[in-house]
C-alpha cells in the first residue's frame, strides 16, 4: 500500500470513529469539521448555583484515552456562570474505571478524602483556576484532597469573592502526577464570572461565543511523506483538528456582527497564537480581558486612565497553556469567511546544520527532543450566513458597578523583598528522555529537587506582603508560570521594562538557547495582600507534563498574627 493510500486510510478510519462518537460513549467527541456548539451553560440562581459533575474515562474506538465531566443531565463540561458574591456548591464523583494496571488502586479508598496526601493513579481533585478562594479542604485544596473511585461524591462550598473580577476562568483536575493524562483526555470546563460588561459598557448587547481549545494524543498513522506531525492535535469544544489535514471546526454567524469572544486554552501542554484571517487579510482583535481580568482593570476611575485602556487592537493574541483572552471579533460580510489560526510556537531551540548562523548548544547540555511540537494550523473558519443563530443570549446592560477592591493597584505598591527563582531540568536517560526527565522550579539558592508532597513549603509570606520575583528559564524549552489563588502583573521582560500593567494568573518564558549568557526572564509583581488566600497552595508550570515531572513548588501564605519563619 502507497504512502498515500495508507495516510487516507487512517484519515477515514478515524473520522469514521469519531462520526460515531455519542451514541453509546462516556465522553464523545463530534466529527472532525463540524459545526461548533457552546457548551451546556448553567447559572446561579438567587445567589446559588449547584451543581453535580461525574469525572469519567474510556477508550474511544480510535484508541484515544478520554476523560470528561459530565453534569446530572448528561451534558458534557457545562459552564458555570456565577455572579460575585454566590456560592457554588459542586458535588464531585470519581467514575474513573481502570484501563491498565497503572490504573488500579493499591489499596482500599479513603473515607477522608482531604486529611493526607495519599496518591493514587485513579486519583482526582478540582481546581477552580485563577479564583481569589481559600486554598482548604472542600474549596481549593489541590495539595490533600485526593477523591479515589467508590467514595461519595465529594462537596465543594466556593464563595465566589465580591471583588472577583469579571471574566473567564474555568475548573480542571490537578492530581500532581496525574494531571497531564486527565487534563490531555478532555476534562476541563470553563467558568464564568458575570459582569464584564459593567467593567466596559460597550460590550454590553454584544453576543458572545465560548470556545474551549483543548489538546489531545495524536493517534493518526504517520508516513514518510506526510508533513512533519504535531505533538499533539487540537479539538474545538470537543471538535476536533486532526493531523495531517486539519479539517477546521465551523462556527456559523450573522454577517458583520460584532460579538465577544471566549476563548480558553485548556491544553495540557500546547501552546496558542491566535491570529485572524478575513478575505484573505490578517484582521485585528479588540483585546479587552486576559486571564479573567479586563484590561486596566485595576485603574478604572483613576486621573488619566482612558477608555482605549481597556482596549488593546492587535494582530496577534498569544496564550499559553491554561491562559484565558477575551477580545471583540468583527464577523465577515456577507458572502464573506474569517479563518482563526494559531500560529507555530517554538518551543526549543531549532538547531540547523546549513545555516552557520544557528549555534548548536554546548555537548555537555542537557537537552530533550522537541516532544510539544507545535506546528501552525487552521482551526476555525468563520461563515456568514444572514440566518445563522445567535451566539448566546446578548450581554445585558450594566445594571451597577463593579465591586473593586479596596486595595491599592499592585503596581503602585512597594515590594516587601524580592526572590529570584528559576525553571531547569536533568535527563535521566537520553534514549527515553521524555519517561525519564525530571524538572525543577528553584529559588535561588536552594538545591534543586523535584516536588515533594510531604516536604515543608517552598517559600513562606505574610499575608498582606507584595513581592518582587525574578524567573529565569535555564533550560532550553519554553515553560509557563501559573501561581494559584492569586495574580501578578508583568513588570519586566528580558530585564526591559514593558507596559503590560494588567493582572494575570499565567505567563509564559521563552526557552534558553544554550549559549547565550543570558537567560530568558520576566519579573513579576505578585500579590499576597488578599485575606482570604491564607494557607498552603502551588506555583508551578503549566505544561503540565513538565508540572506532573516535578517542576512545581509551594507556597505558604500565613495570617497576620502568625508568626513568620525567616526565608
Amino acid at each position: 500500500m502507497t504512502a498515500a493510500k495508507v495516510m487516507l486510510v487512517a484519515f477515514i478510519l478515524t473520522s469514521f470513529a469519531l462520526a460515531q462518537s455519542g451514541r453509546d460513549e462516556s465522553c464523545p467527541r463530534a466529527a472532525p469539521g463540524s459545526l461548533v456548539s457552546s457548551p451546556q451553560k448553567i447559572k446561579s440562581s438567587n445567589g446559588v448555583l449547584a451543581v453535580a459533575l461525574s469525572l469519567r474515562n474510556e477508550i474511544s474506538r480510535d484508541g484515544q484515552l478520554r476523560y470528561c465531566y459530565v453534569d446530572q443531565n448528561g451534558n458534557l463540561a457545562p459552564t458555570l456562570r456565577v455572579n460575585p458574591g454566590d456560592l457554588l456548591i459542586l458535588n464531585l464523583k470519581n467514575e474513573l474505571v481502570s484501563h491498565s494496571p497503572a490504573m488500579k488502586s493499591s489499596g482500599p479508598p479513603r473515607r477522608t478524602p482531604c486529611l493526607s496526601w495519599d496518591m493514587q493513579s485513579a486519583s482526582t481533585n478540582l481546581h477552580f483556576h485563577g479564583l481569589m478562594i481559600p486554598p482548604s479542604c472542600h474549596e481549593d485544596d489541590v495539595l490533600n484532597t485526593l477523591i479515589l473511585p467508590g467514595l461519595p461524591a465529594y462537596e465543594y462550598r466556593v464563595r465566589i469573592p465580591r471583588t472577583q473580577p469579571p471574566g473567564l476562568y474555568w475548573y480542571h483536575p490537578h492530581p500532581h502526577g496525574h494531571s497531564e493524562e486527565q487534563v490531555l483526555g478532555g476534562a476541563s470546563g470553563a467558568l464564568i464570572v458575570e459582569g464584564i460588561e459593567r467593567f466596559h459598557p460597550e460590550l454590553a448587547g454584544l453576543p458572545e461565543r465560548l470556545l474551549v481549545i483543548r489538546d489531545q494524543t495524536r493517534t493518526n498513522v504517520v508516513v514518510d511523506s506526510a508533513p512533519k506531525p504535531p505533538s499533539k492535535d487540537l479539538s474545538v469544544n470537543y471538535v476536533p483538528v486532526p493531523y495531517p489535514d486539519y479539517p477546521p471546526s465551523i462556527i456559523k454567524m450573522r454577517p458583520s456582527q460584532r460579538e465577544l469572544w471566549r476563548v480558553l486554552n485548556a491544553s495540557a501542554d500546547t501552546f496558542l497564537d491566535l491570529h485572524l484571517l478575513t478575505n484573505g487579510r490578517w484582521q485585528t482583535l479588540g483585546l479587552v480581558s486576559l486571564d479573567g481580568v479586563p484590561l486596566g482593570y485595576e485603574q478604572v476611575g483613576e486621573k488619566g486612565s482612558a477608555e482605549s485602556d481597556q482596549v488593546h487592537w492587535t494582530l496577534s493574541i498569544p496564550l499559553p497553556p491554561g491562559g484565558r483572552a477575551e477580545f471583540l471579533f468583527d464577523g465577515p460580510p456577507q458572502g464573506g469567511w474569517s479563518q482563526l489560526l494559531t500560529a507555530g510556537v517554538d518551543t526549543v531551540p531549532v538547531h540547523d546544520e546549513d545555516d552557520p548562523t544557528v549555534v548548536a548548544p554546548p555537548a555537555n547540555t542537557e537537552s530533550i527532543p522537541d516532544d510539544d511540537y507545535t506546528p501552525p494550523r487552521w482551526i476555525v473558519k468563520i461563515v456568514a450566513e444572514p440566518d445563522a443563530p445567535q451566539a448566546t443570549d446578548a450581554l445585558p446592560r450594566p445594571s451597577s458597578a463593579v465591586q473593586r477592591s479596596p486595595l491599592a493597584p499592585l503596581k503602585s505598591v512597594h515590594p516587601r523583598r524580592t526572590r529570584s527563582l528559576y525553571f531547569s531540568e536533568k535527563v535521566l536517560d537520553p534514549e527515553n528522555p521524555r519517561a525519564s526527565t525530571v524538572f525543577y522550579l528553584t529559588e535561588e539558592g536552594h538545591r534543586p529537587a523535584p516536588f515533594d508532597p510531604t516536604a515543608t513549603p517552598n517559600i513562606t509570606v505574610r499575608q498582606g506582603d507584595v513581592e518582587d520575583w525574578i524567573l529565569e528559564n535555564r533550560s532550553q524549552e519554553a515553560h509557563t508560570f501559573h501561581i494559584h489563588q492569586t495574580h501578578f502583573i508583568v513588570l519586566e521582560r528580558e530585564n526591559s521594562a514593558v507596559a503590560e500593567n494588567y493582572l494575570r494568573d499565567t505567563v509564559e518564558l521563552p526557552y534558553w538557547d544554550g549559549v547565550s549568557p543570558h537567560y530568558p526572564s520576566v519579573k513579576l509583581r505578585m500579590d499576597f495582600r488578599d485575606p482570604a488566600i491564607v494557607g498552603t497552595f502551588p506555583y508551578h508550570c503549566h505544561i503540565l507534563q513538565h508540572e506532573d515531572g516535578g517542576m512545581m513548588g509551594t507556597i505558604r501564605v500565613r495570617g497576620r498574627s502568625d508568626s513568620l519563619a525567616k526565608k
